[in-house]
């Protein structure tokens, strides 16, 4: 498992895509370093989403990409996480569970989504009694919406636009229309620091997505860190003990974002 470590005040964040083949350098911690870890998987949407931009995937329950998945899951599971945290809004925690009680107990059939494709079995082979949803999809401080800004600055700052959303047109990740990819590719692509960056830079200069006073493009941005911040709430709520790892599977959009706000973090918070 390819690693890269966040240090930062009293808690570190490790940063990763699992998966890559190249090696980096990696900063070793003291001795004394004891805090809690975190593990961010950002991942491409396996099962239907109302995402403007999907992945275009064949069938993932055939056998050859069943095995692919779980070598994903076994790469995963060298982390070793004690909870596992996933993007699925808070207030369904209770129905994701009782899915994955049923699916402990053998009478449960995962879906094509990764929460329960890579979540569920990671979670169920390391005896976990839990998984955490920690997302948040409500209303909130949002004027309009992705595909609203979207169209509205294709009819209206067409050379932005493309500046903003070209790379995305063209450059889905899980794309196989050119050439077969394995599941453990397309998570190596998903988490590379070039998407991940590019990804950033995409909704960074949203904001610049107007007429004069009317800030089309944060009618909806406001919303997206609304959304991020209570997510990284909610993450930093599951850290209740210093010997924590925590595997977060989250959309590769959000990655960066939780990338800067762990380095970022006031620790103080871990107890």
């Amino acid at each position: 498992m390819d690693i890269e470590r966040k240090k930062t005040g009293r808690g570190e964040c490790i940063v990763t895509g699992i998966v890559g083949t190249k090696k980096r350098r990696v900063r070793k911690l003291s001795k004394s370093s004891h805090m809690p870890k975190v593990l961010v998987l950002g991942t491409f949407h396996m099962g239907p989403t109302t995402d403007m931009f999907r992945a275009e995937l064949d069938n993932l329950l055939s056998a050859k990409r069943q095995q692919e998945i779980q070598e994903v899951v076994a790469r995963l599971k060298e982390f070793n996480p004690t909870k596992v945290a996933v993007e699925i809004e808070k207030k369904k925690n209770g129905a994701i569970n009782e899915k994955y009680r049923h699916y402990l107990e053998g009478n449960y059939e995962l879906e094509v989504n990764e929460v329960y494709q890579l979540g569920f079995r990671v979670a169920a082979d390391l005896h976990h009694e839990e998984l955490y949803c920690i997302d948040w999809m409500e209303q909130g401080a949002s004027k309009r919406s992705a595909g609203e800004v979207y169209e509205w600055a294709k009819a209206n700052q067409p050379e932005l636009f493309n500046t903003i959303y070209g790379w995305l047109n063209q450059n889905n990740p899980a794309k196989l229309a050119d050439s077969y990819k394995s599941i453990l590719e397309m998570y190596r692509n998903c988490n590379e620091q070039v998407a991940v960056k590019q990804h950033h830079y995409t909704n960074i200069n949203m904001a610049r997505i107007k007429s004069g006073e009317e800030y089309v493009g944060m009618d909806w941005l406001i919303w997206w860190y609304q959304r991020n911040l209570i997510m990284f709430s909610n993450l930093a709520d599951l850290a209740t003990s210093s010997d924590e790892r925590i595997l977060l599977i989250v959309g590769g959009a959000m990655l960066k974002y939780f990338q800067i706000s762990w380095k970022k973090a006031d620790y103080s918070i871990w107890s």
